[in-house]
């Protein structure tokens, strides 16, 4: 099916649109292929490096945040290494709730230890010293924080009260100790605070960081927007989130679904229908993870741009080639177009058709050729057209000659029995040969005779003519037997011998002689009629020959001295019959005669 539609295409459409077809394929399929190879290795490259980018901006992130949390984890263990602090602790130990108040001096100088530690880190919420009996130190004035706290009232507390004395990150809690209204959530770095000594717990600090420092470490970093970031700790609890632009909640999706728990590592994971990269970098210091889910529409976001440039670059590209190869089909076909219009109407019979604009490339070859075909073509017209005229004229002589034959015939034996009664001899004898000349025109329509059948008719003609001189004339026939079945075009022979009658012997008193000869040497047949008349000069006989040899169409047909079947008649038969195989040459000198030969190549039997 398939080779059929090609072959009905490449029947129906014209050369224009075929070079236009392959100009476009040679152009565009390599430049497509080129831009779909590009574009794919270019996204895929860009979808790698933004991967990575996302991969290694976690774990900045990461690394800033243990950097952070390894201040704070400082902050906890200086309290360990104040003598004054931990004095002032141990005088409020007491089961926790029993405690009642403080000295003014001890949270004096509690308040400016606190306040110390806490001076020019906005991050920080408050630094909290507790006793054992709730007894609460804090950097923060005492109309913000109570001045005694049970901790009992709080679950949060109770995973820093058995940490035993590791320093502990607490999820976000609102801490009770706080006065006034709603307080918002805090992150809290805690630590059981024991005698170097004895080991024995003398209290706690908490230190309350703000929500904020978290987000804080996004700012400085080029972190994608429309991204969502998640800290959580070991046990899978929210410490911080950063939502994406559209303000859902990644965390409450992966949670709700139990699939926090089995991601790990890095992959793409797929929310409400929508495509996401999933990267997770845990800390071994801290045991806090962060995870950070992009979407991958915007991973591929340059890829999306790039595939829009590419696309509008390639639409562009195939405008202009079209465009070129347009105009360059057009040039290349102008003059095949130009030629295909003179031969429409050399085919309408207009033969004078010439290209007039000419190139040097093989159209210019084609048009020259072209002209030079019209012309010949024009010139064979002009032969076959005058000689079909000629044939016409001719066929009509030769119907005119033979009307009523038999008429001519029966008057000639007439004439002939009155002359043998008469005994009239030579009378008898002419009108005997001019018979056998009658029938031999007239009835034989052949082109092509027997060589012994032209001879047999030259005898006729010649005994007429010795009749006429009175026995002046003499003819030899010097005929090989081998050549008499060699067939010759019709009325050859004759023409010669009438041209050696009359420029040779007539004029002569004591007569001439004619000598008729045919031999075959190899594959070529030569004739010569030769006489011993006036002859002719060597410049006559050479002019003469010229014209014989380049007498043009239209003058074939018209003999010597008004003579049908002169020399040239002969002549340009022998060429029309048999091309450049056959000739017709004149010889002979002054005084001597002249010698007229006919040289045909004989084709191989049956040919």
């Amino acid at each position: 099916m398939m080779d059929k539609v090609q072959g009905y295409l490449g029947r129906s459409m014209n050369l224009r649109t075929k070079l236009l077809l392959l100009f476009l394929a040679l152009t565009l399929l390599p430049l497509s292929s080129q831009g779909v190879v590009n574009y794919l290795h270019f996204s895929q490259t860009m979808d790698r490096k933004t991967e990575q980018f996302t991969i290694d901006m976690v774990r900045q992130i990461n690394t800033n945040l243990n950097r952070l949390l390894k201040d704070f984890e400082r902050l906890s263990l200086l309290p360990l290494y104040d003598q004054m602090v931990l004095r002032i602790l141990g005088k409020y130990n007491a089961p926790m709730g029993s405690g009642t108040w403080a000295r003014s001096d001890d949270y004096l100088k509690m308040k400016l230890y606190t306040s110390g530690q806490a001076y020019d880190r906005p991050e920080i919420r408050g630094i909290h010293l507790i006793s054992n009996s709730g007894i609460l130190f804090s950097n923060l004035d005492s109309l913000a924080v109570h001045p005694v706290w049970d901790s009992r009232q709080d679950d949060w507390f109770a995973e820093l009260d058995g940490s035993d004395g590791e320093w502990s990150l607490l999820p976000p809690h609102e801490p009770s100790y706080y006065t006034g209204g709603h307080e918002e959530s805090y992150i809290s770095v805690g630590r059981v605070l024991r005698d170097p000594g004895t080991l024995q717990r003398l209290g706690y600090v908490l230190i309350d960081i703000r929500l904020e420092a978290f987000g804080q470490l996004l700012s400085n970093l080029n972190f994608e927007q429309n991204a969502s970031l998640m800290i959580v700790d070991r046990k899978r609890r929210l410490l911080f989130e950063r939502t994406s632009a559209g303000g859902l909640s990644a965390y409450d999706q992966l949670f709700t679904r139990g699939q926090l728990r089995g991601y790990a590592g890095n992959q793409k994971v797929v929310l409400d229908g929508h495509p996401y990269l999933y990267v997770q970098h845990p800390s071994s210091y801290s045991g806090l993870s962060v995870i950070s889910l992009t979407p991958i529409a915007v991973i591929q976001k340059e890829s999306g741009e790039m595939l829009t440039f590419t696309f509008g670059f390639a639409v562009l590209c195939m405008a202009a080639v079209a465009v070129l190869a347009v105009l360059i089909s057009y040039r290349i076909t102008r003059p095949l177009i130009r030629l295909k219009h003179h031969m429409i109407r050399v085919e309408q019979g207009d033969f004078s058709q010439r290209v007039a604009q000419f190139s040097n490339d093989e159209f210019g070859q084609i048009s020259r050729g072209f002209n030079r075909m019209m012309e010949e073509i024009h010139r064979l017209f002009n032969e076959v057209f005058l000689l079909g005229i000629r044939e016409r004229e001719a066929e009509l002589s030769a119907l005119q000659s033979q009307i009523n034959p038999h008429f001519i015939y029966n008057t000639l034996e007439s004439i002939n029995m009155m002359a043998v009664r008469q005994k009239h001899v030579e009378v008898s004898d002419m009108v005997t040969a001019l018979g056998k000349l009658l029938r031999y025109t007239i009835d034989k329509v052949d082109r092509m005779v027997p060589l012994g059948e032209e001879l047999a008719f030259v005898q006729s003609y010649v005994r007429i003519q010795q009749v006429r001189y009175e026995g002046k004339l003499e003819v030899i026939y010097d005929i090989e037997e081998a050549v008499t079945e060699c067939l010759i075009p019709k009325l050859m022979l004759q023409p010669l011998v009438e041209n050696a009658v009359y420029h040779g012997v007539e004029g002569q008193e004591d007569g001439g002689m004619i000598w008729i000869s045919a031999l075959k040497f190899d594959q070529e047949l030569l004739i010569s009629v030769r006489d011993n008349g006036k002859g002719m000069t060597q410049a006559e006989m050479d002019e003469l020959n010229e014209a014989i040899s380049r007498q043009p169409a239209n003058e074939a047909l018209r003999g010597h001295a008004g003579d049908s079947l002169g020399l040239n008649n002969i002549a340009q038969r022998l060429r029309l019959i048999y091309g450049e195989s056959a000739s017709l040459s004149i010889d002979g000198s002054p005084g001597q005669g002249l010698v007229v030969t006919i040289s045909i190549q004989l084709l191989p039997k049956g040919e």
